[in-house]
C-alpha cells in the first residue's frame, strides 16, 4: 500500500463528511448529556460541548465500524462515539488545568473561564457521563475498554508529572507515558470500532494495534508542533511542554547525541525555558543535531505499521479514508 501526501485536515474533513450522519447523531447524543445535567453544570456543559474538536477518534471508529459485512447499528456506534468524546475531553479539560494552558480549540479554556475548583468538577462530571454513554452496550467488553482507557489516560498523566523535568529520561519510560497520556484512548477507539464492525477477535486485536501506533505517531507530532515544528494555524499556545519541564522526544534525541558540556548547557536553558528567547535557543540546539528531523521519522515509522494493518481490512471507501489519514497525518500543522 503506497501512502499519498495530503493535507490532514482536507482528509479529515473529507473523512468526516463520509460518516457525518452517524457523528451528527453522536453530536446530538453529548448535547443530551448537556441538557440532563443539573443547573448551573448545564450551561457550562452546553458551553464546552459547543467548542468542537476535530473529533479523530470518533471520526477513526466510525471508518472502522463501518468497514464490516453489514453497518452498524445508529445509536450503538453514537453512543460509543459519545463516550470516546467525552473521555477526550475529560481529559483535556484536567491537562488545560494541569498545563496552566489559557488557550484551547481557539478559545479561553475552561479553568481560565470558570476557576480550577469548577473546572476540576466539570471534567469529573464529564468523566463520569463518558461511562454512563456505553453502559447500556450489549458487548460487555465496551465499557471495560472505556474504563481502561480512563485508567491509563490518569497514570499516563501522573506518570508525566512525576517525572516532569528528567532530562535522564529514558526512552522506555518516555513511550510508556505517551502510550497512557494519547495511544490508550486511540486504541480504545479503533479497538471499539472493530467490535461494531463484527470482526473476529484476531482482527479486533490488530485493530486496536493499529491505533496504538497511529496514537504513538500523534503524540510524537503534537510534541514537534509544541516546537513550532511544522505548526501552521496552531490552535494552542506553542511552547506549553518545554516552559512546564517536559522531556519529549526531540529533546531525548538531543540527550542521547550530546557530550557533557552540551548536556550541562541545554539542561541550564530547560530549567529557564519560559523566559523570553530561551526557548528559540533550545530549538537552535535541537535544529543543529536534527532532531525534529529524527523525531518526525520515528512518527513515520509507527504510521507506517498502521498503514500495513488497515492493508488487511475489508477494501471499501471507508478503508480508503483510514489510509489517507494515516499517510498524512505526519505533515499535520495543527
Amino acid at each position: 500500500m503506497s501512502p499519498t501526501k495530503a493535507d490532514f485536515q482536507i482528509i479529515l474533513g473529507q473523512a468526516r463528511e463520509l460518516v457525518h450522519d452517524q457523528l451528527d447523531l453522536t453530536d446530538k447524543v453529548i448535547m443530551q448529556v448537556a441538557a440532563a445535567a443539573p443547573a448551573g453544570i448545564s450551561e457550562r456543559l452546553v458551553s464546552l460541548f459547543g467548542r468542537k474538536g476535530k473529533r479523530i477518534r470518533s471520526t477513526l471508529l466510525c471508518l472502522i465500524a463501518n468497514c464490516g459485512t453489514k453497518p452498524p447499528e445508529k445509536d450503538r456506534l453514537a453512543h460509543a462515539c459519545a463516550s470516546v468524546e467525552l473521555l477526550h475531553l475529560a481529559s483535556l479539560v484536567h491537562d488545560d488545568i494541569i498545563d496552566g494552558t489559557e488557550l484551547r480549540r481557539g478559545q479561553i479554556t475552561a479553568h481560565k473561564e470558570w476557576g480550577t475548583q469548577v473546572a476540576v468538577l466539570v471534567g469529573d462530571y464529564v468523566l463520569s457521563q463518558s461511562m454512563r454513554c456505553v453502559i447500556n452496550e450489549d458487548n460487555r467488553d465496551v465499557p471495560v475498554i472505556i474504563s481502561d482507557a480512563a485508567d491509563k489516560l490518569i497514570v499516563g498523566e501522573i506518570m508525566e508529572l512525576d517525572h516532569c523535568g528528567e532530562t535522564t529520561l529514558s526512552r522506555a519510560m518516555y513511550n510508556e507515558i505517551i502510550d497512557g497520556k494519547t495511544a490508550a484512548l486511540i486504541e480504545a477507539a479503533t479497538r471499539i470500532g472493530g467490535i461494531i464492525a463484527g470482526f473476529d477477535k484476531p482482527l479486533v486485536d490488530e485493530c486496536a494495534k493499529m491505533g496504538a501506533h497511529f496514537g504513538i505517531a500523534f503524540q510524537i507530532i503534537d510534541d514537534l508542533l509544541d516546537y513550532g515544528y511544522g505548526s501552521k494555524n496552531l490552535d494552542k499556545a506553542k511552547f506549553t511542554d518545554l516552559s512546564n519541564g517536559l522531556i519529549t522526544l526531540p529533546l531525548l534525541y538531543y540527550f542521547e547525541d550530546c557530550n557533557a558540556t552540551e548536556r550541562t548547557e541545554m539542561e541550564a536553558l530547560i530549567k529557564k525555558a519560559s523566559e523570553e528567547g530561551v526557548a528559540e535557543k533550545i530549538i537552535a540546539r535541537l535544529n543543529e543535531k536534527k532532531c525534529f528531523d529524527k523525531a518526525k521519522a520515528e512518527a513515520q515509522e509507527h504510521l507506517e505499521k498502521a498503514l500495513e494493518i488497515a492493508d488487511k481490512f475489508p477494501k471499501n471507501t471507508f478503508t480508503e479514508e483510514i489510509v489517507a489519514m494515516f499517510s498524512s497525518m505526519s505533515d499535520r500543522g495543527n
